[in-house]
């Protein structure tokens, strides 16, 4: 089937801004269950990255890679909306 003739949903425009966000918390998250989220992300890509250094699998590291670094913005998010600490008097 030529593409032309594809529905618009099929062949969706993906198109990336530098302001949109990629990976985010909604505001009504617990903090709590977010970390636990990020947690769980974390030991994905530690068992893809050991997968994939001793399948010899670059794919498998690479993706791994990016797997922390949508972890890391998660964790800097949740980082960034905190209150700042008061300090002792």
């Amino acid at each position: 089937m030529p593409t032309d003739t594809l529905p618009t949903s099929a062949n969706p425009d993906h198109r990336f801004v530098l302001s949109q966000r990629l990976f985010t918390v909604i505001p009504e998250t617990p903090a709590t269950l977010a970390k636990a989220q990020a947690a769980k992300l974390m030991d994905c890509a530690r068992h893809l990255n050991h997968t994939g250094v001793m399948l010899g699998d670059q794919r498998m590291v690479a993706a791994s890679h990016h797997l922390n670094t949508m972890v890391r913005a998660l964790l800097d998010q949740l980082e960034g909306d905190r209150p700042p600490l008061s300090k002792p008097s």
